[in-house]
């Protein structure tokens, strides 16, 4: 029997070094546990991928997100594996965790309260964690082989994920994220608002200063991310916050009446080339609400863009 070797033309494969530059809550089976799983990066290259491909046909995008990444009905044309390099260090407390604010008298640390989920208070002893992470510092090769035709959309979606994501849980907090040598990409200002996360003209960057360490510089998103989310109304009211991002949890009760959405805010800690690190908050609004509830979804979020480009030293 002949070996049909048409299937492997056209393909490109390259290999990338990732560093993880913020603590990383990824896991499988077991919740608790930590591990760089492959469909848990294949599955942030979809997102991704279709946050910035600049279609609103959400037909036509399931289409050719199928015949890239695989679904029921296509064989991925795409394939993806991730392995550590050298030992994998797994840490279950945070060693760092940021700046402190004081919440009813009490001191509370930035990045606990971005991770919120992942520990558990206890008396005593404050923030204990319960859920394990990948340390910073942490490498790992990535080997992508992909057709010829889909380079663009594959290098894309990685760089993209690489330069303003994360993986694993509290991604969108700014934890997992990573660094590797693809250029950065710049925000488009052309596409109109989509019903789903995606880039468009209403899309907003806010970087903060360059600070000597990634714990340093994921404080001052944090920071400034609280204090704009607190600014658009009173203490212990949410009818704007949960516009933002629904459930909110006080007292382990939840407060918002609204379907669970996300934000549309991503913090990320990105590795400079002078060995820095920088804060950053990308925004990425979407048309989740009908047309009464999205004006007052608009309003809170143009509160926050403008207290974030306040305390960010202006808008990037």
């Amino acid at each position: 029997m002949g070996f049909n070797i048409s299937r492997y033309r056209n393909i490109i494969q390259r290999e990338f070094e990732l560093e993880v530059v913020t603590p990383m809550f990824s896991g499988g089976a077991t919740v608790n546990e930590a591990e760089l799983r492959t469909p848990s990066l294949k599955g942030m290259l979809r997102f991704w991928w279709r946050a910035t491909c600049g279609s609103c046909d959400v037909e036509v995008l399931k289409e050719k997100e199928g015949k890239i990444f695989g679904d029921t009905a296509h064989k991925a044309s795409t394939m993806v594996h991730i392995e550590p390099i050298g030992k994998l260090i797994i840490n279950k407390d945070l060693k760092f965790r940021g700046e402190k604010f004081r919440v009813h008298g009490r001191p509370v640390y930035i990045l606990d309260y971005l991770a919120y989920g992942t520990h558990t208070y206890k008396k005593g002893a404050g923030n204990v964690y319960h859920k394990k992470h990948i340390a910073p510092g942490n490498r790992f090769s990535l080997k992508i082989d992909y057709e010829e035709k889909d380079a663009e959309d594959v290098l894309s979606a990685l760089s993209w994920m690489i330069h303003y994501g994360g993986i694993g849980s509290r991604s969108r907090n700014g934890f997992g994220s990573m660094f590797t040598k693809i250029q950065r990409p710049e925000i488009p200002k052309t596409s109109e608002l989509a019903n789903y996360t995606a880039l468009s003209k209403q899309s907003r960057l806010f970087l903060f200063s360059k600070k000597n360490s990634w714990h340093a510089a994921h404080s001052e998103a944090g920071l400034a991310y609280r204090e704009a989310r607190l600014d658009i109304e009173k203490p212990h009211q949410y009818d704007k916050r949960k516009l933002i991002s629904a459930p909110i949890t006080v007292n382990k009760i939840n407060v918002a009446d609204l379907e669970r959405h996300a934000k549309p805010y991503f913090l990320h800690v990105r590795q400079v080339d002078d060995g820095n690190y920088q804060g950053q908050i990308l925004y990425l609004p979407y048309k989740y609400l009908a047309q009464d509830k999205f004006t007052n979804y608009k309003m809170a979020c143009e509160n926050i863009n403008k207290k974030l480009q306040e305390l960010a030293g202006g808008l990037k």
